[in-house]
């Protein structure tokens, strides 16, 4: 027993450097506890929980200091999210809103495929009490087709008549929830705004921030206004607004995995920031000896980059991706700055946990998890000197190609499989040739795509910025037809459950466990991972999912899941079948789905499950179906198993399994009573 605490002691001691990279990790940990959480603790507790984990941790002093260090941080990160969450509480809306009358101010303007999405803070609502209404929302704009209408300045009050609506929570157990993404981000409604607006008294931005994302906007506009059908992905990769990109398109760079591309991550922050300093070097070498060779020359490079590198970050509208990248360059630049060394790796710990710190709610967006992740990967593949040269590769410029075709292969291989779990639980889609399509396209992308981009920011000041769009076009379509000719492929995109939360813990922890120690007890990181992956096979998929106010239902057939009410094409039902591994849901016909004016009734795990719609199909309904699912309320039955307005939710998904015991959940269940939730109609408060 002594010889193997000796010895645990050692490899302490031995991953002594690596220690400070756990910190962060205990940081998001308690963060992601809170979040988990199925209601919203006290305010006080989770502080005190930290301020008695303090005391003992000083107390202890030497025994268990590590552990109870860990425990502190992790009390730390879990009662700093609570402590943000209380410094948001938008007015939430909790119910929705016909078409009328809103004024608003215009905050933001993004230009999407079909029209814009704007949102208006300061908002007041025609015929809805004050205290009730949020402050701000966002409503998507629809144009009719071959219609151009300018979009109103930032700063403009407007006028228009607009449908609100609750932001939706998980539409599938363990799915993303869209109420607290627009939380954290202080909009309480969202809805669709039907055009004309009316400007009330032009307005002017007066303040920076106004003056900046109205400059912002308006080079968006001008970018998709003047390239024409790859005027979307260039405004996503210059400005990091891709909303304009076309169906077509975006579902050709999702299916061959290279979206990613289009939005701001580290590879364009850093290619970026290589063409910056490298011409900012070559420009100083050509001032005489003296000044451009002195040690502080390179200094000056790289203040400048800097600069332009923050100026470029705001531009692209502050991304998860691009800020992380961020962070890490500026560590860099300063390094070079100081004239000092960078640890990349605790780099990428301290632009977490500044990440974190910030905004603890940032750990549940899927740019942060993703960019985390690959760069993770990356820089633990670096270090471990897999992608080194071998002395023979300086030997032929054969070898040094192949050299650099598997080194590329190697990187894409690595951050595909640090990544694809996560894809698959937030997107519930993996792509199998995504590692052929990156690999054609990093050189694409590094080489040509990006350097246009500093090329455009280059030019820009003199107003010669066009040059670079039509060369950047021209590389547009070549990354297009790249993506395109492998969504082509059979099975070029597989659909699939997400990982229960466990799972995918447990993939996350065998992940951190590999890439954060450096001696061979890391291995066993990979049987976390694959245990982690495992866990798809103890899914359970609902036997049934009815959409909020029964406009969408959809259960398991015979031959599959099928769409008995709603568009296959429409936001819920499209997420539905991704989330039980399918592209489309089909439409369901007879006789698992038979319907009448009254009502419909479906056929699933041998059982029949009656909606009805009107009253007077309830006694009919009740005599011959196990589950009777109505809006109204109350309903009652003496043999069926009713689900009425009472155990529906408002604006909630409903989830049935009907394989042994009924088991009801709702979206409302998976969201618990949290700040964000959607409201629980009063006769279940009880």
């Amino acid at each position: 027993m002594s010889r193997r605490f000796d010895e645990l002691q050692a490899w302490w001691a031995a991953e002594r450097t690596r220690h400070f990279l756990w910190l962060p990790v205990c940081f998001a940990a308690g963060i992601a506890a809170y979040y988990s959480l199925p209601s919203e603790p006290a305010s006080w507790l989770l502080p005190l929980i930290s301020v008695v984990l303090i005391a003992l941790t000083v107390s202890l002093r030497k025994r268990a200091l590590v552990l109870m260090v860990g425990l502190l941080v992790v009390s730390l990160g879990a009662s700093w999210a609570s402590v943000r969450t209380g410094m948001h509480q938008p007015v939430m809306l909790q119910e929705a809103l016909t078409p009328r009358e809103i004024i608003g101010v215009v905050r933001d303007v993004e230009r999407t495929q079909a029209g814009v999405r704007l949102t208006l803070n300061n908002v007041t609502v025609d015929g809805y009490p004050a205290e009730k209404t949020p402050t701000q929302v966002r409503l998507s704009v629809k144009f009719k087709k071959g219609t151009a209408i300018e979009p109103p300045p930032i700063g403009a009050a407007v006028r228009i008549r607009a449908g609100l609506m609750p932001a939706m929570g998980p539409a599938l157990p363990g799915g993303f929830d869209f109420a607290r993404y627009f939380y954290f981000r202080d909009i309480g409604a969202v809805g669709f705004g039907l055009p004309p607006w009316e400007i009330l008294g032009e307005k002017q931005p007066h303040s920076l921030r106004e003056k900046f994302w109205s400059w912002r906007a308006a080079m968006t506009n001008r970018i998709v206004s003047s390239m024409g059908e790859t005027g979307g992905i260039a405004a996503g990769l210059i400005t990091g607004d891709g909303r304009a990109i076309s169906e077509a398109d975006f579902t050709a760079l999702r299916a061959s995995n290279l979206y990613h591309i289009i939005a701001i991550s580290g590879e364009h922050m850093v290619v970026i920031a290589g063409v910056i300093f490298i011409s900012l070097r070559m420009l100083l070498l050509l001032l005489p000896a003296r000044i451009g060779q002195r040690p502080s020359g390179k200094s000056w490079a790289a203040a400048a980059t800097l600069l332009l590198v923050t100026v470029y970050l705001f531009v692209t509208g502050l991304p998860m991706s691009a800020v992380r990248a961020y962070v890490m360059i500026f560590l860099v630049l300063l390094a070079i700055i100081l004239r000092r060394h960078v640890d990349t790796m605790r780099s990428l710990a301290i632009a977490a946990w500044l990440m974190l710190v910030y905004d603890p709610a940032s750990l549940l967006d899927p740019g942060f998890q993703l960019s985390f992740a690959a760069t993770l990967a990356i820089i633990a593949l670096v270090e471990s000197r897999m992608l080194a040269k071998p002395p023979a590769i300086e030997r032929g410029r054969v070898r040094r190609l192949l050299h650099l075709i598997l080194t590329m292969l190697l990187v894409s291989v690595v951050a595909e499989m640090a990544t694809t779990p996560l894809v698959i639980s937030m997107f519930n889609n993996v792509s199998p040739y995504g590692v052929f399509a990156n690999s054609l396209a990093t050189p694409l992308v590094s080489l040509i795509l990006m350097p246009l981009v500093a090329l455009f920011f280059i030019l820009l000041p003199f107003g010669l910025e066009q040059f670079a769009l039509t060369l950047l076009g021209y590389g547009i379509r070549a990354l297009m037809g790249l993506a395109e000719w492998v969504a082509s492929f059979p099975h070029a995109q597989i659909f699939a459950p997400s990982l229960p939360g466990y799972g995918l813990a447990l993939f996350v922890i065998g992940l951190l466990w590999l890439c954060l120690w450096r001696s061979t007890i890391r291995r066993y990181g990979i049987i976390a991972m694959v245990a982690g992956v495992a866990t798809l096979s103890f899914v359970k998929l609902p036997d049934v999912l009815i959409g909020a106010g029964l406009k969408q239902v959809a259960f398991r057939s015979a031959d599959g899941f099928v769409l008995g009410r709603g568009r296959a094409d429409s936001m819920i039902p499209e997420m539905w079948a991704n989330g039980v591994g399918l592209k489309e849901l089909p439409e369901a016909d007879e006789p698992a789905w038979r319907c009448d004016k009254l009502g419909c009734v479906a056929e699933s795990r041998g059982k029949k499950v009656a909606f009805a719609f009107d009253g007077a199909a309830i006694a009919e309904d009740c005599t011959h179906a196990q589950v009777v699912v109505t809006a109204l309320s109350p309903v009652a039955c003496e043999k069926a198993t009713v689900l009425d307005g009472r155990h529906l939710p408002n604006g909630s998904v409903t989830a049935l399994w009907l394989d042994g015991r009924l088991k009801v959940e709702s979206s409302a269940d998976w969201q618990g009573a949290r700040p964000w939730s959607v409201a629980v109609p009063e006769e279940l408060e009880d």
